[in-house]
């Protein structure tokens, strides 16, 4: 074999080697046979009402059985399908949560209460729960999960794992750590200590409101436009009370003084931090922190990258325009309220005002 030859063979070796790895993408382009969109659950995704839903269908079957128990005062137990245990409450009785004089610390079955129910301090459930009438759980409980078709009130320290949906209000007292998705059909009330991930509901109270703050929202869909878009690319400071008819996107830090008007968005690059009173008629975005002061009025979505701080007395959203509040870390001080959706991607905490 002469060296052109070889020289020519070890070229088409080398690209054939080099072509093999590279074959199965070129069939895809030639064909396109994985072409079609992944199939996604969006109801599991996007739903915050998703478990609960799922639980209701599971629990079908005992809803008949539940109200004869109300009806004739008794309790009863037996096997679900799945092979787990449930309890159905038709009368007040704290029995069955007692073993030998003393409250049991671990309750294994599904519980399905058909009347008001106040259970016990400190017993973690096992399972799920579900309540057709008002739902107070003891001190110091733990919950898997809880649906309440009337008002759900928790006790303080206690702890809901994976998710709770309330018909009526949902109520945690202080110190409550809420993992997963809690929401309610009519207001969820957080008072200080609680920690929480995802909230939903019509109406979020963080901690205690003053008097003057319980009336609910009327505030309608802003009228005024913004006047085009400024881009600042360093640091950028709104006086006091200034008002700015345009959307903001500066690149630096962002500093709003007390009392401006923001008739747009406003975005930054780095932290951003708003004084006592502003007023914005559109969204909040920050790729860093984000320090929102006390009494300010949000009417967009409040989102940062990395963390966000709320002071009391301020309001984002409204009845009419529901909003969301979405960071890895938020703290909000008691007295804020919240219409819509708050999503604490790692925590969220209520914390005492400063």
């Amino acid at each position: 074999m002469n060296s052109a030859l070889a020289a020519v063979l070890l070229v088409l070796l080398g690209g054939i080697l080099f072509t093999l790895p590279m074959l199965p993408a070129l069939i895809e382009l030639r064909l396109k046979r994985d072409a079609q969109p992944l199939d996604v659950v969006q109801q599991y995704a996007g739903e915050i009402r998703h478990f609960s839903f799922g639980f209701r269908s599971y629990i079908t079957n005992l809803l008949e059985p539940l109200r004869e128990c109300v009806s004739s005062g008794t309790t009863a137990q037996g096997i679900m399908p799945d092979g787990d245990q449930y309890l159905l409450l038709g009368c007040a009785d704290d029995m069955h949560f007692v073993t030998a004089g003393e409250i049991s610390a671990t309750c294994q079955s599904v519980v399905a209460a058909g009347m008001d129910v106040v259970l016990p301090n400190g017993i973690t459930f096992a399972k799920e729960v579900y309540a057709a009438g008002e739902f107070t759980g003891g001190e110091k409980s733990m919950f898997r999960a809880l649906l309440g078709e009337k008002d759900i009130h928790l006790k303080p320290s206690s702890t809901v794992i994976r998710w709770a949906h309330a018909v009526g209000a949902f109520r945690a007292e202080r110190d409550c750590d809420l993992y997963g998705r809690i929401s309610s059909d009519c207001e969820i009330q957080l008072e200080s200590g609680c920690a929480f991930q995802r909230l939903n509901a019509p109406r979020i109270v963080l901690g205690r409101l003053d008097a003057e703050e319980t009336t609910v929202s009327t505030e309608t869909v802003p009228t005024t436009l913004p006047d085009g878009r400024r881009l600042v690319d360093e640091d950028l400071e709104i006086q006091a009370g200034e008002i700015v008819s345009a959307n903001i996107v500066t690149r630096g830090r962002l500093h709003i003084g007390a009392g401006a008007q923001m008739l747009g968005s406003v975005k930054s690059h780095q932290h951003m931090t708003l004084e006592a009173g502003v007023n914005v008629e559109g969204s909040l975005i920050s790729a860093s922190t984000m320090r929102i002061g006390p009494d300010c009025r949000i009417t967009g979505p409040v989102i940062a990258e990395r963390g966000i701080t709320i002071e009391s007395g301020t309001r984002c959203g409204s009845v009419q325009v529901p909003t969301t509040v979405s960071a890895p870390t938020i703290e909000i001080e008691d007295g804020v309220t919240v219409f819509g959706t708050i999503w604490a991607r790692t925590e969220g905490q209520v914390v005492p005002r400063g």
